[in-house]
């Protein structure tokens, strides 16, 4: 009796697991896309280190940006939102480089999205969804250590 139910069951196995897949759909969905950028108004030059759970590996992860400079640091994209600075960065630091010594002068760990200055591509376009924006990190002496 036992082998009755065996030899059942893996018949049904067999023949459920067999079935013709549905044809797949293709999935049409909208694309939001962030860049991040690291506006260096400080007297120094920085040198940029984040975590990154997603964010494009294109990007280098430890960029040097100089005094003056307004420099792209990382992009990210998302279906069907705009990813904001909390959710590409799991941690952002900055450092300076004295005698080749890194020394820590800022640090966001959380990443806090209200220091970030957000500028859309197109001024129309709504605060959600499918949009284009730049981060901005503007950096001045007075937020470092």
């Amino acid at each position: 009796m036992k082998n009755y139910f065996f030899v059942a069951l893996f018949l049904a196995v067999t023949t459920l697991g067999c079935q013709k897949e549905p044809e797949s759909e293709v999935v049409v969905e909208c694309i939001g896309a962030s860049f991040y950028y690291l506006d260096n108004q400080s007297t120094g030059s920085l040198l940029v280190e984040f975590g990154d759970p997603g964010l494009n590996q294109q990007i280098d992860s430890a960029t040097v940006v100089k005094s003056g400079q307004r420099t792209l640091i990382g992009q990210d994209a998302s279906f069907g939102s705009i990813p904001r600075p909390s959710e590409t960065f799991a941690r952002f630091e900055l450092y300076r480089l004295l005698d080749g010594k890194k020394t820590l002068v800022y640090k966001q760990d959380p990443v806090e999205n209200a220091l970030w200055t957000k500028h859309k591509h197109n001024p129309n376009d709504p605060d959600f969804g499918c949009q284009q924006v730049d981060y901005t990190l503007r950096v001045t002496d007075a937020m470092l250590k």
